[in-house]
């Protein structure tokens, strides 16, 4: 049996609400729906039942293999994903992901490039290496 004064749900044989306390013997046996959640279905806010991506093992890879820095804040902001969701702050968590994305591709993006500048200039000394060498001979 659901209270009608809350809308608790409450077992059959109860007369007292356990959420607010209100007699129950006098209700008519209904039931009762929640009203739809504001934070859902509007735009830019997924329906219930979507995820919402977190990044997370996208944050970590970034910051054991090519820039620490902005791996860190991309765990951060992907660690906040989760939390805000649970809370039921649902356009908190669409923010956290936006940003862990944004940090974890830049860092992804920063990370090829200076590997393959260090690539390229170690290529460069080792080439220069060999050459002295042969001269020397």
């Amino acid at each position: 049996m659901n209270c009608p004064n809350c809308g608790t749900s409450n077992l059959d044989n109860a007369s007292v609400c356990v959420n607010c306390g209100r007699s129950l013997a006098l209700a008519a046996p209904q039931s009762y729906t929640p009203p739809p959640s504001p934070n859902y279905g509007g735009p830019g806010n997924p329906t219930p039942g979507t995820q919402i991506p977190n990044y997370l093992w996208q944050s970590i890879v970034v910051t054991l293999c090519c820039c620490l820095p902005l791996g860190v804040v991309g765990i951060i902001f992907a660690a906040q994903v989760n939390t805000k969701l649970a809370q039921g702050d649902v356009a908190g968590a669409m923010e956290a992901s936006k940003k862990a994305k944004m940090f974890t591709l830049l860092g992804a993006a920063i990370g090829v490039v200076l590997i393959a500048i260090s690539m390229i200039f170690n290529g460069a000394v080792i080439l220069n290496a060999i050459r002295e060498a042969q001269q020397a001979r």
